[in-house]
């Protein structure tokens, strides 16, 4: 239900710029939460208040209408595969040969 809430509160950003942030929050029906979910998509810029209308959100400066559900509720960005653990890093056989450093 809340992952519903939060999808359609998304969807309406998306389409429209605006979206209802009191039916967000009262589907959350948590205090705590309310305030975390909405400071943490005020920090990323995706989410502003309206100042003549505090219970309307609007896309903040840094929204994109590539925005993902997984990524809105918080979930981290996928590392490169470059940056995993374990991942070997690239040889140049060539430059080692060339340098004598190469089996021989």
């Amino acid at each position: 239900m809340r992952a519903a809430a939060v999808e359609d509160f998304l969807a309406a950003l998306k389409a429209h710029g605006s979206a209802d942030l009191n039916g967000v929050m009262a589907t959350l029906n948590d205090a705590g939460l309310c305030r975390e979910t909405l400071e943490h998509w005020k920090e990323k810029g995706w989410v502003s208040v309206a100042r003549a209308m505090p219970l309307v959100a609007l896309r903040g400066e840094r929204f994109s209408r590539d925005l993902t559900l997984r990524r809105f509720c918080g979930e981290p960005e996928a590392e490169p595969a470059e940056d995993l653990p374990g991942a070997a890093p690239e040889t140049n056989m060539e430059t080692e040969e060339q340098d004598g450093h190469g089996d021989s």
